[in-house]
């Protein structure tokens, strides 16, 4: 059994949310508030389980729009509450044994996907990697993996759940909610939901998983809504020391909305993220 659990936090793959059109889940909007508090309830289900089944920690990265979403007296109290600092993931290395999502949404561009986007739904169009598209779960999955971390169990939409089988195919999933659209679901009684919760995340962390890290080098393509902010993030790259470039394309000549970059390890592909 995997005893040191770090459990993962976005929030528009938690039950009952499904934000407001033409917007994000801005903090301070009603959605937001709904979504923090369930979170608490799925998240607290989850260890309340995990320590009755012999974990000795269950710990929490709140990562939403920059974490401070999830207050902490909503939460159990023996969730210890991560304040990272430095690369992203940075702090999980030799500190726990698998990595369970909760929250994480499907990625930019998905048909259906209830506020599917990828880091940003304001300024990002897609990230691909090696030529195939990539979401957060494919991310924080490849940056634990590099740390010899495997992720075991993920929580959230149903087609965000097929995602993260594509990304991490021995990863146990639960349902929080049937996808319809942007802004449209179909929500799972809660009840129901923290008994699969309960059951399944204990089930993960008695398998064995083996980490996938990424092989490199490789190649990752991010295309920006905006042809200045893909100007911004090229020149950022290159202040970097990281090969970058816009794309050729027969038409435009450079696709100025697109950058490549050639990465030669993990550390470059979280600072290309």
């Amino acid at each position: 059994m995997y005893k040191r659990v770090l459990l993962l936090c976005d929030l528009e793959g938690i039950n009952n949310v499904v934000g407001v059109p033409y917007e994000g889940l801005l903090k301070g909007t009603e959605q937001w508030e709904i979504a923090r508090r369930q979170a608490a309830r799925e998240l607290n289900a989850a260890a309340d389980a995990l320590y009755k089944a012999g974990a000795d920690e269950v710990a929490l990265w709140d990562n939403h729009g920059g974490s401070n979403n999830i207050e902490r007296t909503d939460l159990d109290e023996r969730i210890t509450v991560i304040e990272p600092k430095g690369l992203r993931l940075s702090f999980a290395k030799d500190a726990y044994d698998c990595v369970c999502f909760f929250g994480y949404h499907a990625m930019e561009g998905t048909l259906g996907g209830v506020l599917a986007h990828t880091m940003s739904s304001k300024t990002i169009q897609y990230y691909k990697w090696n030529g195939q598209y990539i979401g957060e779960v494919d991310m924080d999955a490849a940056i634990a993996a590099s740390h010899g971390i495997p992720s075991v169990f993920y929580a959230g939409g149903d087609i965000a759940c097929k995602q993260a089988k594509r990304a991490v195919k021995e990863i146990m999933t639960v349902v929080t909610k049937q996808e319809l659209s942007r802004n449209e679901a179909i929500f799972r009684d809660n009840e129901e939901l923290f008994a699969d919760i309960r059951e399944t995340i204990v089930k993960a962390v008695q398998t064995d998983v083996p980490p996938h890290p990424m092989t490199f080098p490789g190649v990752m393509e991010k295309s920006f809504k905006r042809v200045e902010d893909a100007a911004a993030y090229l020149a950022r790259l290159h202040s970097l020391g990281i090969e970058a470039e816009h794309p050729a394309d027969d038409l435009l000549g450079r696709d100025a909305h697109t950058v490549t970059a050639k990465v030669g390890d993990i550390d470059t592909f979280i600072r290309c993220i």
